[in-house]
């Protein structure tokens, strides 16, 4: 398959490469894939922990209006 990866600003398309370093580049780009979709995670289970913060901040503030009333 044709595929082409850059690195350090230099663009390779697969005849510029040996077939150990095709190899590494096909290792390269699965490896950023999957990074990619982990920093999707990371960022949805941030939004999650902020969201559930809130959540333990509205009920705190319930308790202290129920105290007070």
């Amino acid at each position: 398959g044709f595929f082409m990866i850059t690195i350090d600003d230099v663009t390779y398309t697969e005849d510029d490469l040996s077939e150990v370093a095709q190899m590494h580049v096909k290792r390269v780009n699965d490896l950023r894939e999957e990074s990619s979709k982990l920093q999707m995670m990371l960022e949805e289970k941030n939004v999650l922990i902020s969201a559930y913060a809130n959540a333990i901040r509205e009920s705190l503030k319930e308790v202290e209006e129920a105290e007070e009333a």
